[in-house]
């Protein structure tokens, strides 16, 4: 079998599009929690997701740099 010549760019595409996914909903998860913040009775669980999401979205990003 021949190697594959456009791997080495699908890969970057496909950690483009992790990365793309995970900042939209790292982005949404913290429009809920400032949102949730005025709330009359805030809840935990909007802050642990959005810190959550933009970790992810942290490691995947730092994980394509190298």
């Amino acid at each position: 079998m021949s190697a594959d010549p456009g791997r080495g760019k699908r890969r970057q595409l496909q950690h483009e599009t992790l990365v793309g996914f995970l900042g939209f909903f790292a982005f949404l998860a913290l429009a809920q929690a400032v949102w949730n913040l005025f709330q009359p009775e805030p809840a935990l669980w909007p802050g642990f997701l959005a810190g959550s999401m933009v970790g992810l979205t942290w490691w995947a990003w730092r994980r394509g740099r190298r």
